[in-house]
Parts: C-alpha cells; structure tokens; sequence
C-alpha cells in the first residue's frame, strides 16, 4: 500500500513559513545550500508518483515558474475553486480521510504519496491518523514568530537523526505500530 510521507522544512523554532507565508528563509537549490543527506530532495521525489498540499503552498509554489512535477499527479486541498493550468493537478474539497479512501480505491500500487504541507494540511493529516512516514528538515535559522508545523509526535517513533555539514538537521520518523 501506497505510504503517506510528509516531507518538509521548519525552522529551528518549528515554523515553515513567515508571518507572511513567505519561504524565501529556506535553502536555495541554485545557490547551493539545500541538504544531501540521506533523506535530499531527489532522493524523497524519486520515492513519490502522488502529491498532495494545500492551497496556500499550491500558490506558493506557482510563483516559482513552470509546474515542476508534471510526471506526478497533484492532488490540492481547497474548498475553494481553483483554475488548474494542467491535468495532472486536481482541485478537491474532500477531507484528508476521504481523499486517501479515493486514491488507494483506484487500486494503483505504484510509489508512495507526498505529503508537501502546509502545516494545516499535514496537521489535518496527522490527526486522522494518516502519516506514515515525516521526513523533517530542520534549518538553522530561527524565525521568532511565523505559521507553526505544530505535529505532535506520539504516535511516531524517531528512525534517524543526521546533522549535515551546512547545520541543517534531518530526522526520519516512522508511525508507532499498533
């Protein structure tokens, strides 16, 4: 069965953005500075063919450019309408539960789902139970005040811990068996 993995960047005091909902505090790919360790970028996007977020890192992520994963299919949590510019994009009102119901339904075994966030998104997710996996990245860089990820970790056991050379700290976190 497909796995839920929540893979995502909080400062040192557990924000993923800004009071602005801006992310322009986190590492760059094209200045260099984004982590290679075990649990990188490429590594955790080869694992995935599903990707699931909410509208507010959906916008976030248009203001980059071209739609950087048209190989994958983009499921975007909103309960308002949204215009799409591709069809691997859908726009759905469904809860956390019935949107996971619908995509094992389709009985495709294929890779793993990508939890990419943001914090409402992935604390939604968390609270039916429906993470299995989180991939969390913590950048050195304390923000004071911005949007929590604000998971509880109970029902999670800590696999692995790696500190990187640019100070960035990964953590792999496996759900707790029943």
């Amino acid at each position: 069965m497909k796995k839920v993995i929540l893979y995502i960047a909080t400062s040192q005091d557990d924000f993923v953005a800004d009071k602005d909902g801006g992310v322009g505090w986190l590492p760059q790919p094209d200045q260099g500075d984004v982590a290679t360790g075990s649990h990188d970028f490429k590594t955790v996007l080869d694992r995935v063919d599903t990707i699931i977020m909410g509208s507010k890192s959906y916008k976030q992520i248009l203001t980059f450019g071209d739609w950087a994963w048209p190989d994958k299919h983009s499921y975007i949590l909103s309960s308002k309408k949204i215009d799409v510019p591709l069809p691997c994009i859908t726009v759905t009102k469904k809860s956390p539960t019935e949107l996971m119901q619908k995509i094992r339904s389709e009985g495709k075994q294929g890779k793993d789902i990508w939890l990419l966030g943001g914090a409402g998104v992935a604390r939604s997710f968390e609270k039916e139970g429906l993470i299995d996996e989180i991939l969390l990245s913590f950048i050195p860089k304390t923000l004071g005040e911005g949007i929590p990820l604000g998971l509880s970790y109970d029902g999670f056991e800590l696999k692995n811990e790696e500190t990187l050379a640019n100070g960035m700290i990964q953590r792999a976190y496996l759900r707790k068996s029943a």
